[in-house]
Formats: structure tokens, sequence, C-alpha cells
């Protein structure tokens, strides 16, 4: 059962707001168990349901001062855990479909010649997309797509966190994807799916 806080709930989101970690505290112990719940249903995984929990609380104490306008920090809180798994969602969709695509691309592709020819344009625009990225971002990208690395072990080869990597890769999905969007040629069928999955 959640404790219950010492003071009125609005007092405390006020509190927050206003930077109180104390108060953050309370609301935090008073709702964990009840939103760690509702992520593993979706998840059935400890360590992937206690990362997007943080990444959740850490999001809301990072833009704090907009609890001063929250009515029910349930709601809130629900939303943005819903929020945070839909973008999970979209994230790993992202993440197979430009690996796939990679991975493809080494390997070399026998079809059509103009098949070829467009497959190669759009190679050279991912690999363009993939060197604007900010070094240690291109690194941990690099490392997870062509080497096939994992979170874990990219955390431990460069000696950062998980959460870091994880944080590193889905900046660098997203950029991939707006630049593909900006400036690969649209008519392009894999091209075409990869925006459309992530809209």
């Amino acid at each position: 059962m959640a404790n219950a806080p010492r003071y009125d709930e609005k007092t405390l989101l006020m509190q927050v707001a206003a930077g109180d970690r104390k108060a953050f505290t309370e609301l935090y112990s008073s709702y964990v168990n009840n939103v760690y719940r509702y992520i593993f249903l979706f998840t059935k995984s400890k360590e992937e349901t206690e990362e997007i929990m943080q990444d959740v609380f850490v999001k809301i104490w990072e833009k704090r001062e907009k609890l001063a306008e929250v009515e029910s920090f349930k709601n809130y809180l629900f939303r943005a855990a819903k929020n945070k798994l839909i973008s999970e969602v979209r994230h790993l969709q992202v993440r197979h479909r430009v690996l796939s695509e990679i991975k493809r691309s080494r390997v070399g592709v026998h079809e059509t010649t103009n098949y070829e020819v467009d497959y190669k344009v759009y190679y050279q625009v991912v690999q363009k997309a993939i060197e604007k990225l900010p070094p240690k971002r291109k690194l941990i990208f690099r490392l997870n797509t062509e080497n096939g690395l994992s979170h874990d072990e990219i955390a431990d080869q460069l000696k950062v966190s998980k959460s870091f990597v994880k944080n590193q890769l889905y900046k660098a999905y997203d950029f991939v994807r707006q630049y593909l969007s900006k400036h690969g040629e649209l008519y392009f069928p894999m091209l075409i799916t990869l925006i459309g999955i992530i809209k």
C-alpha cells in the first residue's frame, strides 16, 4: 500500500514545482508501486520496467515547474508513463528498420539495376546522416548498428551508464530518420516505409 503523503497533493505539487526534493520523494513513494505495475503489464521485464519508470520520474522532475498547474498527479503520471511506453515502441521499430537496412547494405543487393542505383543513393544518405552525429553519439550508434553490441556491452566498453547509451541511441536514430526525410529520395520504397512507421 502506498504511503500517505504528509500534505495534500496540491501542496506537494506546488512544493515540487518550487524545487523541493523531499516533496518529490513523497510523491514518488506514493505512486511508484502502482506505476511500476502498470508499466510491467506491457514490458513483462523487470529491467525494462525499472528503466522506463526511472526515465518517467526523471522527466517529471526536469519539468517540475509544470506541476504547479496539474490537478491530478496520478493522471499526469500515468499519461507520462503511457507516452514513454509508446515512445519506446516507436524507437524500437525505427531501430530495427534502420539496423536492417544498414546490414543489408553491407552484404550487397542483387536485384534490378535501377533498384541497386536507388539503394546506393539511399545508403550514401544514411552514411552522411551518421557522419553528422556528435563523435560520442556516432560511436555508440556504430557499435550498436554495425558491431551489433547491446546497450549493456556498449555501456561496459565505454564506461558509461546504460541509460546514457539508450538516450544517445534514441537521439541518433531520430536524427537519422529526420535527415532521411529531408535529404532522401522520398519515392524510394524503403524510405517511405521507414517514415511511415515512426509517424
